[in-house]
């Protein structure tokens, strides 16, 4: 998944549009296999708190130059 920024609770900041979000919303539904989700970033994207809202899919992990992180 790209990104922008990118927090240790799976939180993502994208570029606005909501694509993402939208796509991959059917994750809300708990009866369904998942893909596990994955960002791709630079360790330098890291922030420490991003704002969640309702509609927001997280990240089950992030992978970086540095890292590899999950959530």
């Amino acid at each position: 998944m790209p990104l922008v920024a990118f927090d240790l609770t799976g939180n993502r900041l994208g570029r606005g549009g909501g694509y993402y979000d939208r796509t991959f919303a059917f994750m809300r539904e708990k009866h369904r296999n998942h893909p596990y989700l994955l960002g791709l970033a630079y360790h330098w994207q890291q922030i420490d708190a991003l704002p969640r809202e309702d509609w927001d899919i997280p990240l089950a992990g992030i992978v970086t130059e540095k890292a590899i992180l999950f959530f």
